[in-house]
């Protein structure tokens, strides 16, 4: 991380209060910047604010409200004139089988990683026109395939791929930066608070490896990616690139692959 890149700087982070979000913001609280959270619930971080170099807002909103993002958004901007970077960090997934998946929870799942984090970025647009600035949302390797057992969840964010892939062409003249980050398996609460089929909390546990990343690491190159005015896609590990290169050179091999490995999470 460079801390002269995010001196001065006006940063909006959704889903804040814990994970990956809280991370971002731990990590910039010691840089003279401003940051501005959205999230249901108030970040930990708020308890030992001023101890801070930053500033630390926080605004209570429900992503998959557009009520709230209106609300939130209407004060930043009564506020701020301009934002610099936001981190459409929240989001949650979805474990179930296709034919399981009622089409109430696929619209739940797409409310908070998709139509939430568009609105969001649509309506702080003319706020990050003015800077030049950033969007960098918060993805996964899932996101580049349809992975089984998280048919929802896949194409939510899939969806929410191709949406910034064509804002960031559209917009390229006005200097605008659209980047989607999609770290590997990570130590949060994604899983328990996430839905199943019928839309209840799935309340599964962390996924076991010695290849999870913690929060930290991967705000880290969420930062630097921001900083890198080349960044696209950014994957972290192997299994994305996996993905991303073996849908289009061999899919049937793909296809085995993911049959096989995740056979257990669709019976």
């Amino acid at each position: 991380m460079n801390p002269d890149f995010w001196k001065g700087k006006t940063v909006v982070v959704t889903g804040g209060s814990s994970g990956i979000g809280e991370a971002v913001l731990d990590l910039l609280s010691g840089i003279d910047c401003t940051l501005i959270n959205l999230s249901r619930t108030s970040p930990a971080l708020l308890n030992r604010k001023k101890s801070f170099a930053a500033e630390l807002i926080h605004i209570q909103t429900d992503i998959a409200s557009e009520k709230d993002v209106d609300r939130a958004v209407k004060k930043i901007s009564k506020d701020f004139r301009s934002v610099d970077v936001l981190f459409a960090n929240a989001g949650v997934t979805t474990h179930s089988r296709f034919d399981g998946t009622r089409i109430e929870t696929f619209r739940k799942t797409f409310d908070i990683n998709f139509f939430g984090p568009i609105h969001l970025i649509q309506r702080l647009l003319p706020q990050i026109k003015l800077v030049r600035g950033s969007v960098i949302a918060t993805s996964t390797v899932s996101g580049l395939y349809g992975i089984p057992g998280r048919s929802a969840y896949s194409s939510s964010k899939s969806a929410l791929h191709a949406a910034l892939e064509a804002a960031r062409i559209e917009l390229s003249e006005q200097g605008l930066s659209f980047i989607i980050f999609c770290p590997p398996y990570t130590k949060t609460n994604l899983r328990a608070s996430g839905l199943d089929g019928d839309g209840k909390t799935l309340n599964e546990g962390q996924h076991q490896s010695k290849k999870v990343k913690s929060p930290e690491e991967v705000a880290s190159k969420m930062l630097a990616a921001v900083e890198n005015p080349e960044s696209r896609l950014v994957i972290m590990d192997s299994s994305g690139f996996f993905l991303k290169w073996l849908r289009n050179i061999a899919p049937a091999f793909l296809e085995r692959t993911l049959f096989k490995k995740l056979y257990k999470d669709f019976h």
